[in-house]
């Protein structure tokens, strides 16, 4: 499994897994809060950045909200919780670094996040808690 950000779920729901995938065959997943930041940047179109796309946005917005789990699949939080509170505590984590941790932990995942979206910590903290880091420009 490898666990990606907002942006490289576009990328997976657009079919374009060469960017972050070893093989064709990993499943591609993504937190619920990742999630809610694509589906939230895809919903306010008064805003222009790099997850928003005015020619394709509602279509866009349709996918994403239910993403094909062959595509995609949006992991859930709640067996997650624990995990996430203890590695928030440990590491001085925010929720999104740490659901995100305790995501690739519970589920021996590797991440792949676009360089924007990596914390100052986050590098040092999967390396210690053994998480394969994959940064995609």
């Amino acid at each position: 499994m490898i666990i990606v950000d907002d942006r490289l779920s576009l990328d997976a729901l657009a079919g374009r897994r060469e960017r972050f995938a070893a093989t064709s065959e990993d499943t591609v997943a993504t937190t619920w809060s990742f999630h809610l930041r694509l589906v939230r940047a895809l919903t306010d179109t008064s805003r222009v950045g790099a997850l928003t796309d005015p020619e394709q946005g509602a279509a866009l917005l349709e996918v994403a909200i239910a993403a094909p789990a062959h595509q995609l699949q949006v992991l859930d939080p709640r067996e997650l919780t624990a995990a996430a509170a203890m590695l928030a505590v440990r590491h001085g984590l925010n929720l999104l670094a740490a659901e995100l941790v305790a995501a690739a932990t519970h589920h021996g995942a590797t991440v792949a996040l676009s360089s924007s979206n990596v914390g100052r910590t986050w590098p040092q903290v999967f390396e210690i808690e053994g998480i394969d880091l994959r940064v995609v420009d």
